[in-house]
């Protein structure tokens, strides 16, 4: 699961979501996550989980999870 996108730009939200969809565990998740970080220009994945549900491109089953994968993540540490 890769992402890629020139230095600078956003990572294409269709590629992200095929990314979010294919995670399957919370380790994969994190992976993504760090993988994001390391272009200051896209926002944090919780935050971009967020506006993906807000504007209906991914279903609220996946958010949902999603969303509890990295909570759970934050409070595990």
């Amino acid at each position: 699961m890769t992402i890629t996108a020139a230095p600078g730009t956003r990572a294409p939200e269709d590629t992200l979501i095929d990314a979010l969809r294919g995670c399957r565990h919370q380790g994969a998740l994190l992976d993504l996550r760090d993988h994001l970080l390391q272009n200051p220009s896209n926002p944090p994945l919780f935050d971009w989980i967020c506006q993906l549900l807000v504007a209906r491109r991914i279903s609220r089953g996946l958010a949902a999870r999603l969303l509890s994968q990295l909570h759970s993540a934050v409070l595990e540490r």
